[in-house]
Formats: structure tokens, C-alpha cells, sequence
């Protein structure tokens, strides 16, 4: 019981924050921006997954334009986490009381949770604010998986208007505190409390941005859905030969099979439409 309640009471320390550095490089017309999800290395499956169908569908309706791609957390592409970016902890890290919790946007016993998202919320408003800086031209893609939905739809909010009006599209999956709204792509997902198992945002998104926002849930991810006990389907070793099946089709950990391309073809052709560009050019 001692060290039960001793593991209760103990407080998240704050995490020790980089300087947030993006790496100079020659502008481009677009950059798409990434946050992974909690318990994911840099450069994982997942990501490698968003980067490479944004950059098809970029090559497919805009073949001339140029393309940069940043993962929060690993600004220099090196696949190795930069020291004091984002960190997307795992089970491991994220129980612990959190004294510094907003009640509206937090939960106290996670504060490892939190402290990660804030550190990944803080990141995204200095690589927004950066790439712009350098390159004020450039239309802005920003994609977020999990925990990185929830990171970066709250550091957004955090962005200055004149800058958030150069993101051309906002794709999140699987996001904690999904909402039911316009922007919700649940394909037969029953989400019977409207919205993720954390519970909602104060601003799901910035207001500028909700008409540009996608956020994909699926039918058997219990996170987004908070249907918890559906996430046992999340365990299943043998899925990649049942993908007939929604349980081993539509998961937390699916969105590559299901959801990527037709949300990075759908980004892709937002930036297209808002810069004005000619499609195929």
C-alpha cells in the first residue's frame, strides 16, 4: 500500500526543452510538418507512411513544386530524437501527477502525457514560426497521430492568424479527444460519447482553421472512439492477413492501411486550390 500510494503521489518533473532549431535549407513551395504518436521512435512506420503518400500526391497534381518534410522531434531528419524536442512518451512515462494541469485540457494523473504534449505543442509554434520566418511563401501541411494530434491542434492555437492562414491543411489520426464535428472522417465508428477517450479540448481547433481540418478515427480504435475495450482487437498478432476484417482494418495502429493516402492525396490538393496553383503544374 506504501508504495502504491507513494507511486500515486509522485509529481511529473518538467521535461528539459531544445531550442526547437530548424536547420536552414533552400525554400520550398510546401512543408509538411509531422508529430508521431506516444511510444513511437522518429522516423517510425508510421510517419515514413504519412511522408512518403504526401509526397506521391504531391508529384501527382503538382509535379513542378517543391517539397520539404520536418518531423517534430527530429527537425534534421537524422532518425535520431533531437535532444530536448518532442519526446511522444510511452505507457512507461506517461502516469503521474501533473500540478501543473489545466482542468479543462488535462487530466492530473497523466502528466507524463501531458508534459510530453506540451513540449511537442511548443515545438510546432516554433517550427511554424521559424519555416515562415525564413520562407514566407511556403504553404504549410500539418499532420498529427495521436498523442501529435493532440500536441499540435493545441500548440495551434498558440499561432499567430496571419500565419495559421498558410496552413493548408490540418489531417489528424486517431486524436485522444477526437470531437464529433465537420471536420470527422469515422467511417462506422460508433463514438457514443462524441468524442476521444481523453475527452475534449477547450478549442478542438483554432476556429481559422476548422474548415481546413480532417481528423480520421476508426471503427475499431479505441482511443479516438473511446470505446476502450475495443483496443483489445490493437493486441491481435496475425492482422496483416485478415485486413478483410474491420478489427484488423480500422485499429489505432491502421491508419497507414486505410486512412494515409486518401488524406495526404486530399492535403495535397488543398494546397493546389488554396495557392492557386494549376493542377498537374
Amino acid at each position: 500500500m506504501v508504495v502504491v500510494l507513494g507511486f500515486l503521489v509522485a509529481c511529473t518533473p518538467p521535461v528539459t526543452r531544445g531550442a526547437f532549431n530548424v536547420p536552414s535549407a533552400p525554400c520550398t513551395d510546401v512543408v509538411l510538418i509531422t508529430a508521431r504518436g506516444s511510444s513511437q521512435e522518429v522516423a517510425s512506420g508510421e510517419t515514413r507512411s504519412v511522408h512518403a503518400r504526401f509526397q506521391a500526391a504531391m508529384t501527382a497534381v503538382a509535379p513542378q513544386r517543391t517539397l520539404r518534410i520536418l518531423e517534430v522531434g527530429d527537425l534534421d531528419g537524422d532518425g535520431v530524437a533531437d535532444p530536448g524536442g518532442y519526446p511522444a512518451f510511452g505507457f512507461d512515462r506517461i502516469l503521474g501527477v501533473d500540478l501543473t494541469s489545466d482542468p479543462v485540457n488535462d487530466f492530473a494523473v497523466i502528466g507524463g502525457y501531458n508534459e510530453s504534449r506540451r513540449v511537442g505543442s511548443a515545438e510546432i509554434v516554433a517550427v511554424v514560426d521559424q519555416v515562415l520566418a525564413a520562407c514566407p511563401s511556403s504553404r504549410l501541411v500539418v499532420v498529427g497521430t495521436s498523442m501529435g494530434a493532440d500536441a499540435v491542434t493545441q500548440g495551434l492555437v498558440d499561432v499567430p492568424l496571419d500565419q495559421l492562414d498558410r496552413i493548408d491543411a490540418l489531417h489528424l489520426f486517431g486524436d485522444p479527444r477526437f470531437m464529433v464535428g465537420p471536420w470527422a472522417r469515422a467511417p462506422r465508428a460508433w463514438i457514443p460519447s462524441g468524442h476521444g477517450l481523453l475527452g475534449i479540448r477547450r478549442q478542438y481547433v483554432p476556429p481559422s482553421l476548422a474548415e481546413r481540418t480532417v481528423s480520421w478515427c476508426g471503427e475499431f480504435d479505441g482511443t479516438c472512439t473511446a470505446q476502450w475495450h475495443v483496443s483489445v482487437f490493437q493486441l491481435l498478432p496475425f492482422c496483416e492477413q485478415l485486413r478483410q476484417f474491420a478489427w484488423c482494418s480500422t485499429r489505432h495502429v491502421d491508419y497507414d492501411y486505410w486512412a494515409h493516402e486518401p488524406a495526404m492525396l486530399e492535403a495535397a490538393s488543398a494546397v493546389v486550390r488554396r495557392a492557386g496553383w494549376q493542377s498537374g503544374a
